[in-house]
């Protein structure tokens, strides 16, 4: 369902989680940047953009067979192997269902036709004299 999210994407934006996805649940974990922008469907700016940070902080290295760069994942990165086992627990543990990700609006008044009931302020008809709160002016 669109509305169910695993958890590597809770954790990560949605770009990064796609990247980390390919790389870290294929057999063949090699891959060039057109490659990933078929196999995720994002734009190709938006692949390069990751893949500079990933590299950067060392998640993935980078070689070049003179027609295409290639990058991977560095297996020898301290956090490798745990990202690797929260790619892989993802695609197994319960799915979170979207609405549980955002916080309710104060303010906003639900949907719920019995629920707007409960909201709406009731017409006074206790029978209070409430001119006796107003400050009165000496004049």
């Amino acid at each position: 369902m669109k509305s169910d999210h695993e958890i590597l994407d809770v954790l990560f934006p949605k770009v990064r989680a796609e990247i980390l996805r390919c790389f870290f649940t294929r057999s063949n974990p090699h891959r060039y940047v057109r490659e990933l922008m078929r196999q995720t469907g994002l734009a190709l700016s938006t692949v390069q953009e990751e893949l500079t940070k990933l590299t950067a902080i060392g998640l993935v290295t980078t070689y070049s067979n003179g027609y295409h760069r290639f990058y991977r994942p560095n297996a020898g990165h301290p956090v490798a192997s745990a990202i690797r086992r929260i790619v892989e627990l993802s695609e197994r543990l319960p799915k979170t269902k979207r609405s549980a990700l955002f916080r309710k609006r104060p303010g906003t008044v639900s949907k719920s036709p019995r629920l707007q009931k409960l909201h709406r302020l009731r017409p006074d008809r206790s029978g209070v004299n409430w001119q006796l709160f107003q400050s009165r002016r000496k004049t």
